[in-house]
């Protein structure tokens, strides 16, 4: 049973709990997360920025955990958190009352106190990765640092990664660039993006909840569109381009029946062909990926569906 923070304490300025992966597996993208958040506070209008106070989970379930322990007893008004670790301090926080605005990918089901930005449905990438590697014979992995970084890279372990794909509001991303790169004389980056629209998300959260119980307002929060789109709704199905599945350039040899099934998945999934529609080049039957959440993409490149990846049969 939560304790009951109730209302947001209006004696005190608020105090927002962030737990970042700081000592692993990357110190900049941690920093980049910071700044994205930083510049949302730094730009928010109206009232007075809240406090940070930082934690590290080091993407560690346990560590976070920790951190929560932490936040709770500081008595934060809301936590962000959950970029590469799921779920981790969620129980401790729903307990205590204290709102929590998870980051990561994935989502999981019936979360109380909790608001989610991801799109994918809990392990939904490995069962699609477990599938296409029997399917295909390749090495595909679900499990990559594009969960952090948002960002698809193959190193020679693997012959293809399924990451997910980071969906932005185009009409902002642009001026939110630039003011970011105005301000810190860096690059925007998809780690920075995500900090920014968690903080935006956290800000609303702070206004919402002046008389109201959090609960109230984070229900009021699924009608706001962040940074990187619309705050996805809680039973949303995750969209036909919620994952892409990057293939090397150069595949190894496959069978006969391998090299077709890799065509056909390319010709299907590929990005002029999203969800299997039928449109030109496209294949009639969307077989049996059809209503999956991942597009294909090669080489970094967007997939021709007319121009499939390189496979040589055996």
């Amino acid at each position: 049973m939560a304790t009951g923070l109730g209302l947001v304490n209006q004696a005190r300025a608020a105090t927002i709990g962030v737990i970042l992966p700081g000592s692993w597996p990357s110190a900049q993208q941690a920093e980049e997360l910071k700044l994205g958040m930083t510049l949302a506070l730094k730009t928010w209008p109206g009232d007075a920025a809240p406090t940070l106070l930082i934690k590290d989970s080091a993407c560690d379930a346990k560590k976070a955990q920790t951190a929560v322990q932490e936040l709770i007893q500081a008595k934060v008004d809301v936590v962000l958190g959950n970029w590469c670790e799921i779920g981790g301090g969620a129980d401790q926080l729903r307990s205590a009352g204290i709102p929590l605005v998870s980051s990561n990918a994935e989502r999981l089901k019936d979360q109380e106190l909790q608001l989610q930005l991801g799109r994918i449905e809990l392990y939904a990438a490995e069962r699609i990765a477990t599938d296409l590697r029997r399917e295909t014979g390749l090495r595909i992995s679900a499990r990559t640092s594009c969960w952090l970084d948002f960002q698809a890279s193959l190193n020679e372990r693997v012959d293809a990664v399924l990451c997910p794909v980071l969906m932005v509001d185009k009409s902002r991303w642009d001026q939110v660039a630039n003011t970011y790169g105005a301000a810190f004389r860096k690059p925007f980056t998809a780690s920075a993006a995500r900090g920014y629209a968690a903080m935006e998300v956290a800000l609303n959260y702070l206004r919402r909840a002046k008389g109201t119980k959090p609960a109230s307002a984070l229900k009021d929060l699924q009608s706001m569109t962040t940074l990187l789109g619309p705050v996805p709704a809680a039973d949303a199905p995750a969209p036909s381009t919620a994952l892409q599945l990057v293939f090397s350039p150069q595949l190894p040899k496959l069978s006969p029946q391998q090299a077709k099934t890799v065509d056909k998945l390319v010709k299907t999934k590929g990005c002029a062909c999203p969800g299997g529609t039928l449109r030109s080049g496209c294949p009639k039957e969307s077989g049996p990926w059809g209503e999956l959440p991942f597009v294909v993409r090669g080489g970094g490149t967007p997939a021709s569906c007319s121009a499939p990846i390189s496979v040589l049969e055996l």
